[in-house]
């Protein structure tokens, strides 16, 4: 009788997860040029994004008899696409619009198998190099380079859909100008797989800062009103840019699957000579600082919205009988009772004889017995050896 009510309601959560679900999310948008339509329309396109996220689940479920009792522990996940969207409400500060909407999720092909798994896939992230350092010069902002890609990572863990780790110390490309095709001492394009399997993280998030330099507004004619002339006196008017070029790579492979251009303009309204620094608490209360955490959470979401789709992988690290150890744990979501596919890692070689990473389905199953927070346990149906499972093969959840 219990196994039959859990079965009713988890019919009744996969029929309402087919029919689709209302979902609030929020918004936000530099306004530029006083166009408020053009920031109505980019604020809402990232609000929809948060929504897609929010309603990323579908019905999961574990069912246990424990002393006795059943237990069951569902989750919820699913796919969708997003109609019917709806502005609640919309407010302005600072130049920057925000929306809230209402907008109904079906789940349509948002992923090409209909489902997301649950887990959270990891994320490294590298330090983000200064193409030009002489334009740190104006507010002391030397420490970019490393207080950025920090703030960015802290930016995508509070989003809640990735696991991101800084590791502001590497640096990926040593010419910037060509980057992301910077040639490594090796002869290879870049040496993110070995960052990636350094890190132990799937993904890899590297970039280069382009521009940060001041725009000065134009000098003022005698026809100028008073209240322009006294601002340009006072350099209130002075913009800076933030521009930005964002690469992610697979930390398997070190291929390059998704980049994107982030280019902003925002006031620097403080006196020239004040040494603030990047990230410093000064620094986010000016109208600049806003505009660049504004960039940070566009960067937060798009790349959750990126890798939603992507499978989970985790390293195989450990073997010891028909035991498995791998490198993600309840930190990731992974619990007692899930089940994996592994797959071998072989090296090809291209034309250039430049290694290249190529997995394999082995087409076997493995079950996690333990959870760590950093690591898994998984048993095999016979010895990993009899089945030539190895270090350094991959366990992954489409």
């Amino acid at each position: 009788m219990i196994r039959l009510i859990l079965t009713t309601c988890l019919l009744s959560l996969t029929l309402s997860s087919a029919i689709g679900q209302t979902i609030e999310a929020q918004g936000e948008a530099i306004i530029y040029d006083q166009d408020l339509d053009d920031a109505r329309y980019r604020a809402t396109q990232q609000a929809i994004k948060q929504a897609t996220l929010q309603a990323s689940s579908r019905v999961r479920s574990h069912d246990a008899m424990v002393n006795g009792t059943i237990s069951s522990n569902t989750s919820i996940q699913s796919a969708g696409v997003a109609k019917d969207t709806r502005i609640l409400s919309e407010s302005v500060d600072s130049d920057i619009l925000t929306v809230l909407i209402q907008t109904d999720i079906s789940p349509e092909g948002m992923c090409e198998n209909g489902t997301i798994n649950p887990y959270k896939k990891s994320v490294g992230i590298t330090g983000f190099a200064l193409q030009t350092p002489q334009q740190a010069n104006l507010g002391a902002l030397h420490n970019i380079p490393r207080e950025f890609p920090k703030a960015l990572a802290d930016e995508i863990n509070q989003q809640g859909y990735l696991r991101a780790l800084a590791a502001t110390n590497l640096s990926v490309y040593p010419d910037l100008i060509n980057a992301p095709t910077s040639m490594t001492n090796d002869g290879s394009l870049t040496d993110v797989a070995n960052i990636g399997e350094d890190l132990g993280v799937q993904y890899v998030i590297s970039g280069v800062v382009r521009d940060i330099s001041e725009r000065f507004p134009k000098r003022p004619d005698q026809k100028t009103p008073l209240n322009k002339l006294l601002s340009w006196a006072n350099k209130e008017d002075n913009q800076r840019k933030f521009v930005l070029d964002l690469y992610i790579y697979d930390g398997f492979s070190g291929a390059l699957i998704f980049q994107e251009r982030y280019d902003e303009t925002g006031k620097w309204d403080t006196d020239e000579t004040n040494k603030i620094g990047f990230g410093t608490g000064q620094f986010w209360t000016l109208h600049y600082g806003q505009i660049v955490k504004q960039t940070l959470k566009n960067m937060a979401i798009d790349t959750s919205d990126k890798l939603n789709c992507q499978p989970f992988v985790a390293n195989i690290f450990r073997t010891e009988g028909n035991q498995i150890h791998i490198n993600a744990g309840s930190l990731a979501g992974i619990k007692k009772g899930d089940q994996f596919q592994v797959f071998r890692r072989y090296e090809i070689f291209d034309q250039l004889q430049n290694a290249q990473t190529q997995l394999n389905n082995a087409n076997i199953n493995v079950t996690i017995t333990q959870v760590q927070p950093n690591f898994a346990i998984g048993e095999l149906a016979v010895d990993a050896r009899v089945l030539n499972v190895q270090q350094q093969d991959v366990v992954i959840a489409w």
